[in-house]
């Protein structure tokens, strides 16, 4: 019984700390990413050197990416003018599964969704190769809804299984800026 009772209670603290941040020094640089937006024009991460980038991948069905974007608008909001740029990396996988769905259908419905939830910062479209760029930035599983905090020098300085929650991806931000 004490031995299950400290391992609970490793798990619940555990589940209270922050993600491990990896220090500058042995931080990798990010791996490149380019495409489209909404708009047809193509975006790259290379387009925010010189900033914080936070890089979340989500998908417009999956409810705990819904849950995390209004924290990830405010992020936005309260430290762009700090040299924080959210980028929110919209993958076209279909519902509970991870094949593509219509690349057509996939960007009306990025658009709408963006559009209906205020969305203020770039989405490029990730169409296809899905699982690949996930494992790029550290997440071969690829599940969702998974976030990247890439430092001012471009290197990978934390990353986010899930949804942490505001105050987490508050204080990473903040850590970096």
């Amino acid at each position: 019984p004490a031995a299950l009772l400290l391992l609970l209670t490793g798990l619940l603290l555990a589940g209270c700390s922050d993600p491990v941040v990896t220090p500058a020094d042995e931080a990798k640089a990010a791996p490149a990413l380019e495409r489209a937006g909404l708009d047809g024009e193509p975006l790259s991460l290379t387009q925010y050197e010189g900033r914080v980038v936070l890089l979340n991948f989500w998908a417009t069905w999956c409810p705990y990416c819904q849950k995390e974007i209004p924290h990830l608008i405010e992020l936005q909001r309260e430290f762009d003018g700090e040299g924080l740029q959210v980028v929110g990396a919209a993958l076209n996988w279909q519902f509970d599964s991870q094949d593509p769905g219509d690349p057509t259908v996939f960007r009306e419905k990025v658009g709408a969704f963006s559009m209906e939830n205020g969305l203020n910062y770039p989405l490029p479209l990730v169409a296809s190769d899905m699982k690949e760029v996930l494992a790029r930035f550290g997440n071969p599983i690829g599940t969702i809804p998974y976030s990247v905090l890439i430092d001012r020098q471009g290197r990978i300085r934390q990353t986010f299984q899930g949804n942490p929650g505001y105050e987490k991806l508050h204080r990473a931000v903040k850590r970096l800026l």
